[in-house]
């Protein structure tokens, strides 16, 4: 019965360890007392002891998981694994890159970087075609950080 107990509060330590243990090792081995400790508890008991045991290990497990799907995205614990950090903001125009003209650093297909004319370097998406290394083009779109640019052609975007 000592073995059974142990087995069952090794598993949900374990359990526990695995939020902080990446790699799923802890919570692998935690599973595996919770079956020894069911396996032990058949070849120990008999008659309907053995299924309690059984039972009463699952709804455990089971309580364990929900406890930690109500309590961890919001504890304090998480916040410490949950990046805050964005990177742009979506749908927001920049106005300032509007109408800017570079020179492709790398073959747009349809994505890669481009040197603009103040000597910023930025990703950029080509619209409609794709552009080779060193060619001339003008940003027409400006996204968040969707920055869509097209050809220009004699000092003119082209019409594409």
């Amino acid at each position: 019965m000592v073995a059974i107990v142990t087995l069952i509060v090794t598993g949900s330590l374990l359990m526990l360890a695995e939020v902080f243990l990446p790699g799923m090792i802890a919570g692998m081995i935690g599973l595996l007392c919770f079956l020894a400790a069911v396996v032990l508890s058949y070849a120990t008991f008999e008659g309907s002891m053995q299924h309690l045991v059984a039972i009463g290990i699952f709804c455990l497990g089971l309580l364990e998981f929900l406890i930690w799907l109500w309590w961890f995205p919001s504890s304090r614990l998480a916040g410490q694994f949950i990046s805050k950090g964005s990177i742009g903001v979506l749908n927001v125009r920049d106005p300032s890159l509007l109408g800017r003209s570079g020179v492709a650093l790398t073959d747009l297909r349809p994505a890669g970087s481009v040197r603009l004319d103040g000597g910023e370097r930025i990703d950029v998406v080509a619209e409609g075609e794709m552009l080779s290394k060193g060619e001339h083009v003008k940003v027409v779109t400006a996204d968040g950080i969707r920055i869509v640019v097209r050809r220009l052609v004699a000092g003119k975007p082209s019409s594409a």
